[in-house]
């Protein structure tokens, strides 16, 4: 048994010291390193510190991602970074009880709104631990309420720097989440024509792309019209192309020049998309390669839509921000996403849902708030640490414990141990600093150099970017029993973080048969809806159609990111299916998935006549995935006999059939097929 954990702890322990790309976003950077140096320049003048770490924590706040306006949610961030955490911990100072209770609730209010975003929810945790800061930092209200002054300020002035350009096109967070999504599709492309299979983006960049649309309130939509219409596009385009990767017996060197065509259309789409600007070349795209290169050809249906598709979504891309006061905006593939409900109605629903015991999300935003008021009880239980340290450190400890503990134990981990390394580092350099001679000019261009180091390596990873926040932090306080406090805490902090994951785990891999299960429902609906809509078109409601397939990627999504952590973990060893068996068992789901996107792509316009053989699977279809979704979630051996029925239904069909195959027919034996390898796929180490 250690021997699995010494595994997954060296596992993300390597995870944690990966190194990524310094200097990422610089212009948001160079906002921030503007205001950091102003706070400074006027914290000189002042011979007042916390002027410096006012404009360090506004621009923190702007670089937290966010789904809103950057000027509205810099402000929002000033003012509760800077003001309301601190004021609210400077009248809590001398009422403990009090203090542990509102550092329990904002902390597990950070914690559940993290199923929003992680901006929204870190954001929230920030807040508290200055709450924290400053209650555990002020000697009296009068003195803790200067403080608050002094960091207002410097909160103005870094947030007044966000005002310098450049502004960027409008919905700017909204673009990039639509242009990852189109650059995730161009990647799939290029994969399916170098190894022959296609790499499946989805859901998480169709998902990702969806919630931030969701999240513009109602008025605002219409302007951003287009990119509704290039999220519409992109589902269109994505079906399109999984008929395409499923045809059988296309011409190789046709497939690989007209899926890098594709992917290099889908390129320029994702860069006007991110611009807001228009593509380099307006030219049809429908006339590139993308049409038939005969009469006849198979799915030359496909092949005119997918280029009508890109055509269109080369027009939205550098389409301007208009506003409608009609419906002509809305998105015939969206209908879900339009009626969306806002933010504030659709997240009390989604809260009232989470809160119960059976709830991922519950339990971790329970564990990461116990887990933050154990460090601050401990870290005020050490006092000064025995004279070497501090007083007043124990929002050191708060701050690592939430900032460390994460759902997974390979971030937890990974989390804790890359920080503790960096902050030990980080002391030793702030330590090493104040060995310099005394001076206040020195001391304050330091002070921005070190922020400035922290800025340009936030984005490498945890361990340079702490150690340079931990040699300011140290360096601040200009004295070796700082930098030996900030360095002791981190560690303390990270080690309860991780102690207490492991008294509370959340598995990944025993969640796995209750997710597979879910999305197996889920699918099952799907593809009996589809079947029918297949029968009789004039029936279908592209309404319930589309939220059945938002769910069912939702449901996947939640699989797959669990399949993909619970490789990582030191019970994998325990779980119903091996790494092997796991990985044959995703790539059955992804393939069923894409099953019905053909389906959907195929699907039959209401003016069509339907083809009435599809009804027959209907009922089958649901019910056998209901059951397999039964023997996943209790651990029985799936029952193959169970696809039986839909051998039996496609026999019926092909005994029926006159010469030449009737229209689909090619696709529902792929979805019996398919059906088929799940079940078999879904037999682990006990078979």
């Amino acid at each position: 048994m250690m021997t699995h954990y010494w595994r997954a702890v060296l596992h993300a322990t390597r995870h944690g010291f990966r190194v990524g790309r310094p200097m990422q976003n610089p212009q948001a950077l160079l906002r921030v390193a503007v205001g950091i140096v102003l706070g400074t320049a006027v914290g000189y003048v002042l011979d007042q510190q916390m002027l410096c770490v006012g404009a360090w924590l506004a621009g923190l706040g702007s670089m937290i991602p966010h789904q809103r306006h950057r000027l509205g949610v810099s402000a929002a961030s000033a003012a509760l970074l800077c003001v309301v955490g601190p004021a609210v911990g400077v009248y809590v100072h001398g009422v403990p009880w009090l203090l542990y209770l509102f550092a329990f609730l904002g902390v597990f209010a950070g914690g559940m709104l993290m199923m929003f975003g992680i901006g929204l929810g870190m954001r929230a945790i920030i807040m508290t631990i200055l709450m924290v800061a400053l209650a555990d930092l002020a000697p009296d209200v009068a003195t803790g309420m200067t403080f608050v002054k002094w960091l207002a300020l410097g909160g103005a002035i870094g947030w007044i720097c966000q005002l310098l350009p450049p502004y960027g096109p409008r919905f700017a967070t909204q673009r990039n989440a639509v242009a990852a999504l189109y650059e995730a599709l161009a990647a799939d492309v290029r994969a399916s024509t170098e190894d022959g299979t296609a790499h499946q983006p989805w859901p998480g960049p169709l998902l990702a792309a969806r919630q931030t649309l969701t999240v513009l309130p109602q008025f605002s939509r219409a302007a951003a019209a287009s990119l509704f219409g290039l999220v519409g596009e992109a589902e269109r385009i994505a079906r399109n192309i999984r008929v395409l990767q499923t045809a059988e017996g296309a011409d190789p060197e046709t497939y690989r020049a007209r899926s890098a065509a594709i992917a290099a259309a889908l390129s320029d789409v994702a860069s006007a998309v991110r611009s807001g600007r228009p593509a380099e070349t307006t030219a049809d795209w429908a006339s590139q390669g993308f049409s038939p290169t005969r009469s006849g050809e198979a799915h030359e249906d496909r092949l005119r839509d997918l280029g009508a598709a890109l055509t269109e979504a080369g027009r939205l891309a550098g389409m301007p921000a208009v506003t409608k006061s009609d419906d002509s905006w809305r998105h015939a593939e969206l209908a879900l996403l339009h009626a969306e409900p806002g933010f504030a109605a659709r997240g009390l629903r989604r809260l009232r849902e989470e809160l119960t015991w059976s709830s991922p999300v519950f339990q971790h935003a329970l564990r990461l708030a116990v887990a933050a008021t154990i460090a601050e009880a401990v870290g005020r239980a050490t006092g000064d640490w025995g004279g070497l340290g501090e007083p007043g450190h124990a929002f050191w400890l708060f701050l690592t414990a939430a900032i460390v503990l994460f759902p997974t134990f390979e971030h937890t981990f990974s989390r804790g141990i890359s920080r503790s390394a960096g902050a030990i580092a980080g002391g030793l350099i702030g330590w090493a600093l104040t060995l310099l001679p005394d001076g206040r000019a020195l001391h304050y261009l330091l002070l921005i150099v070190l922020l400035f180091l922290y800025l340009a390596f936030r984005s490498t990873g945890q361990p340079l970017m702490i150690m340079w926040i931990t040699a300011w932090v140290s360096y601040l306080g200009a004295g070796g029993s700082s930098a030996w406090t900030r360095t002791a805490d981190t560690v303390v902090g990270s080690v309860i973080a991780m102690a207490l994951y492991l008294v509370w785990p959340t598995w990944q891999s025993k969640s796995l048969p209750r997710l597979l299960a879910s999305w197996m429902r889920v699918e099952g609906r799907r593809l009996s809806a589809l079947a029918a809509a297949w029968a009789e078109p004039s029936t279908a409601d592209p309404g319930a159609l589309d939220r059945m397939g938002h769910e069912a990627r939702a449901a996947r999504h939640k699989f797959d990111e669990a399949a993909t952590h619970a490789t990582s973990e030191p019970v994998n060893h325990l779980a119903r299916w091996t790494g092997p068996e796991l990985l044959s068992l995703s790539r059955s789901v992804h393939e069923v998935a894409k099953c019905s996107a053909v389906l959907t792509a195929q699907l039959p316009v209401s003016q069509m006549p339907g083809v009435p053989y599809a009804a027959r699977y209907a009922e089958p279809l649901q019910r056998v995935m209901s059951e397999l979704a039964t023997a996943a979630e209790t651990g029985a051996q799936p029952d193959l006999s169970l696809t039986s029925e839909l051998r039996d239904v496609l026999g019926a069909d092909l005994a029926d059939t006159a010469p030449g195959r009737r229209p689909g027919q090619d696709v529902f034996d792929q979805v019996t097929h398919r059906v088929e390898d799940l079940a078999s796929a879904m037999r682990g180490r006990d078979s």
